[in-house]
């Protein structure tokens, strides 16, 4: 039987058994008989608000009352619990007036009583006015009910019962909570303070149990705060000095709380060490206790450490941790304590190294949970099941991985009327995963029916992780039905309207981005109408969009829909007013994509404009001829035949058709004329550098410069920092170094926050160069600044050219670092470069690891590290033996030779001393 139905169980036989007395005594006179009965009708009461049945219960309130007023006098105890009872009972129906109400007849009833039993629950109705009203009343009321709890401090703090001893305890706590929501932080501070001061120690365990809690709660709302380490963990260092080894149950498990709160909060402090310590701490104190509330922070804290030795690379203790966990506490029934174990068995299988051993881990969650109905155990039921199919399908067992994804989906999926989000998701993965699954294996229909139950019922308003799985799935189901594009309408239609304004910017792409390829799929169709039309749908739903990827997206759109009326449909006029809209709406984002689109708008604007010129004589403003096809091809050619006369060693004769092209079209304004004429200028200054004519290299990358510097297109953008490029190497030759420096400080303020990667290796480039010609200068500071420069920016980088330049930036720092005698600095940055490049397959960059192997150990005999010399010589040469010149091989082996001897001789020398010892 579960936990849930148990406590359902025990409350109904308890009511059956109090209905029993109650039947039996309702009508006795005598003054004991008449105390077992309001007890019996107090239990009942009790039982009622256990099962939710709250209304009930108010009822029976009343009905005590009734019973206990028509008694003859004395019955004061038994009216003022019913009426603290009935001011529960309307706090769980959501009733406040009438809560209240109740608890101020306690206070006008019985306020002026004597008796310590009635003055306790006049107290505790006094206090939980003072909840209710300072709960959920505005600034007024939280200040008079702070006024209110000290009254009931005054008027009680010499009770002796612990009961009523503990009310005034908690009546001072809430008045620091009160004088904390009023935004009076001293005060609430001091509150509190006082509060530890003077009940600390308290001999009752309640009293001192209630302020222990209170202090573990100021030390989670400073941690919360920030201030963790330097106030939260001492206040909690403080409640577990004060309670240390205290036997009491109260104070144990004050005691234990403190004690986990602190081990988690090390642990959020990156404090790994002294978690894993405070973590023990628990273990040692309370492990063995069987207190409910105990036990669950000892759980926790075994939990917790866990992960911390995860945090802590000591993954091989962690198998042996949980064993001990799930040994401990599986005879634990507690709800909390059962999630804990849930939770460890779970991860235990998703830990699992080989997918083999994932499945009797999930054979023994199923036996201890596989019917738990308690929610948070589920959802670790529900991910168990994941696991388990994940492995099934790691070790080739599709069929049988299908199977139980799909029961994921069966057993916790909306169909079955689940409500809970985290088993919602979780299920939604089950049919996704088991839709995969069937779709390689060929059974498309099978799969579409499984991806149609993922996206069932998702909406606007469901959470964004849903929300991602069914935009996939819809998107999957697209895909497997494999429609003709003019039937795919509705579907996305659909997408659209539940999606196309989604707040998370991803899930707008992904719906924007398959409107845009049904549009090109309709427009490769030729049903260009419907192209048109399907464009339109999209710049619709987009018209107010801000995210910079999806924008992109509009503006492709834009242009292909220019496009397709420009030259498919011969509507040059609307085509303009496409054009025209590019340039209003994305004029003022400078992306390099969105440049290259506002330049080849700007183009096709021009070829409208033409266009409505010539076909309807009035001037539109096209501003250059329209270019026939073949023109263009014909100046394309001759381009490239150029380029590849220079390659074949003629350079001459490619400068020649070069300049014919430069000759006839370097003034035209049309857009393609001039990136072709860019072409041209840079094919041509590449050739006078091949052939030594450096003034004229310069001469032509200035005029590239000139013409082009300010182009939108990233491809002339691209070759003109090529041919900057080009001039700074020509100035070099020249000795022209101060002007060869500005070159480079022009590349690099003009493209340093370029994404473009040709882009970024120019500049690489600029920042190594300017570093080398600063060390050539003399200049060993300014050299190391731009290789540092350099280093910041691309150190990491994945593109094989880049990191090229930052290994040869490294290597010239390393040796400007030992020109300046640093040794020490000089081989920590060879030993980064062989650790950052010492893998890569890359001839050159592989070339320039084994050199610095080298000048490492060169560098660690000059330190007189002679120990590490010997091994970075011998593990260079086994590492790099058969991929090193000849040259270079004899060279370590001969330095390795006489080294080898001496370590023996030393070796030889020590043991013979230890003999004579």
């Amino acid at each position: 039987m579960s936990t849930t139905n148990a406590a359902e169980a025990a409350a109904l036989a308890s009511i059956a058994e109090a209905e029993q007395v109650i039947d039996r005594l309702h009508a006795a006179k005598d003054p004991l008989l008449e105390e077992h009965l309001y007890e019996a009708w107090l239990r009942k009461g009790e039982a009622l608000a256990q099962l939710g049945r709250h209304a009930e219960r108010v009822e029976l309130c009343d009905a005590l009352i009734a019973h206990a007023d028509a008694a003859p006098a004395g019955r004061a105890l038994w009216i003022a619990q019913a009426f603290n009872a009935k001011g529960l009972a309307w706090r769980a129906l959501g009733k406040a007036k009438p809560e209240i109400e109740a608890y101020e007849e306690v206070e006008r009833r019985f306020g002026d009583a004597t008796t310590p039993e009635v003055r306790t629950w006049v107290a505790h109705a006094a206090f939980q006015r003072a909840v209710v009203a300072g709960s959920l009343g505005g600034a007024f009321a939280k200040v008079d009910m702070v006024r209110n709890c000290e009254d009931i401090a005054r008027r009680y703090a010499n009770d002796a019962p612990e009961a009523t001893r503990e009310i005034v305890a908690r009546a001072r706590i809430w008045r620091g909570e009160l004088l904390s929501d009023l935004n009076y932080p001293a005060e609430s501070r001091e509150a509190f303070d006082a509060v530890w001061r003077d009940l600390a120690y308290a001999p009752e365990p309640s009293v001192a149990a209630r302020v222990g809690h209170s202090r573990i709660n100021q030390a989670m709302v400073l941690a919360e705060a920030g201030r963790r380490v330097e106030e939260a963990i001492p206040m909690l260092d403080e409640v577990l000095a004060a309670y240390a080894g205290d036997p009491r149950e109260a104070l144990r498990e004050v005691h234990a709380r403190a004690g986990f709160l602190r081990a988690d909060m090390l642990d959020d402090a990156g404090e790994y060490a002294l978690a894993l310590a405070a973590c023990d701490d628990v273990l040692a104190a309370h492990l063995a206790d069987e207190l409910p509330g105990v036990a669950l922070r000892a759980c926790r804290a075994m939990a917790l450490k866990t992960h911390v030795l995860f945090r802590l690379d000591r993954d091989d203790e962690v198998p042996a941790l949980r064993s001990a966990l799930i040994a401990r506490f599986s005879h634990h029934t507690g709800a909390d304590i059962e999630e804990l174990m849930a939770e460890v068995m779970c991860r235990t299988a998703y830990d699992a190294e080989e997918p083999e051993d994932v499945l009797p881990v999930c054979d023994a969650f199923d036996a201890r949970f596989g019917e738990s109905t308690l929610t948070p155990v589920r959802r670790w039921v529900a991910r168990a099941g994941m696991a388990r199919g994940q492995a099934l399908r790691d070790i080739g067992r599709s069929e049988d991985a299908a199977a139980m994804f799909g029961a994921v989906h069966a057993r916790f999926g909306r169909h079955t009327g689940e409500t809970d989000a985290a088993l919602l998701l979780t299920a939604t993965r089950g049919a996704m995963a088991a839709a995969s699954v069937l779709r390689g294996a060929g059974r498309n229909d099978e799969a579409i029916a499984l991806y149609e139950a993922a996206a069932s019922g998702v909406d606007a308003n469901a959470s964004q992780a849903l929300r991602e799985e069914a935009v996939h799935a819809r998107l999957q189901i697209m895909a497997l039905r494999n429609e003709p594009a003019a039937v795919q309408a509705p579907m996305l239609n659909a997408l659209a309207a539940d999606f196309g304004r989604d707040a998370v910017p991803e899930l707008r792409r992904q719906v924007v981005d398959a409107l845009y390829s049904h549009a090109h799929e309709l427009r490769e169709a030729e049903a260009f109408e419907e192209a048109i039309a399907a464009y339109d749908r999209l710049l619709a739903l987009t018209a107010d969009e801000s995210d910079a990827q999806v924008l992109q997206i509009v503006a492709s759109a834009l242009l292909n829909k220019g496009y397709l009326l420009l030259k498919l449909v011969d509507r040059p006029a609307e085509a303009l007013v496409v054009y025209d809209e590019i340039v209003a709406r994305f004029r003022n984002i400078t992306s390099e994509d969105m440049r290259d689109t506002l330049s080849k708008a700007a183009a096709s604007r021009q070829t409208c404009l033409v266009t409505l010129d010539k076909l309807s004589g009035a001037d539109f403003g096209g501003d250059f001829p329209d270019l026939p096809v073949n023109k263009l091809d014909e100046i394309r050619e001759t381009i490239t035949r150029g380029y590849e006369l220079g390659e074949a060693g003629k350079q001459r004769e490619g400068i020649e058709l070069t300049d014919q092209v430069l000759a006839e079209h370097i003034e035209a304004s049309h857009p393609e004329l001039r990136n072709q004429c860019s072409r041209a200028l840079t094919n041509k200054t590449y050739m006078l550098q091949q052939l030594g004519q450096l003034e004229r290299v310069i001469a032509c990358a200035d005029e590239m410069d000139t013409r082009y510097g300010e182009e939108l297109s990233m491809s002339i953008q691209e070759r003109v920092a090529l041919c900057l490029g080009y001039k700074s190497a020509a100035l070099d030759k020249l000795g022209r170094h101060e002007e060869e420096q500005a070159v480079y400080s022009d590349i690099i303020a003009r493209w340093a926050s370029s994404d473009v990667i040709d882009l970024r290796r120019r500049v690489a480039r600029a920042f190594y160069c300017q570093g080398l010609t600063h060390k050539q200068a003399g200049d060993t500071e300014a050299a190391l600044e731009s290789y540092a420069r350099l280093l910041g920016r691309d150190g990491h980088a994945k593109d094989v050219t880049l990191q090229l330049w930052v290994a040869k930036a490294m290597i010239d720092q390393a040796g400007v670092l030992g020109q300046q005698g640093d040794q020490a600095g000089r081989a920590e940055v060879y030993k980064t470069l062989i650790a950052r490049f010492g893998s890569s397959t890359d001839a050159q960059l592989r070339e320039r690891v084994i050199n610095a192997s080298e000048w490492l150990a060169d560098a660690h005999g000059k330190l007189g590290q002679h120990e590490q010399e010997y091994t970075t010589i011998r593990d260079t040469l086994r590492r790099f033996g058969t991929q090193m010149p000849e040259a270079q091989k004899a060279r370590l082996s001969h330095r390795l030779g006489p080294m080898t001897l001496g370590r023996f001789a030393r070796k030889l020398i020590e043991r013979v001393k230890g003999i004579r010892n």
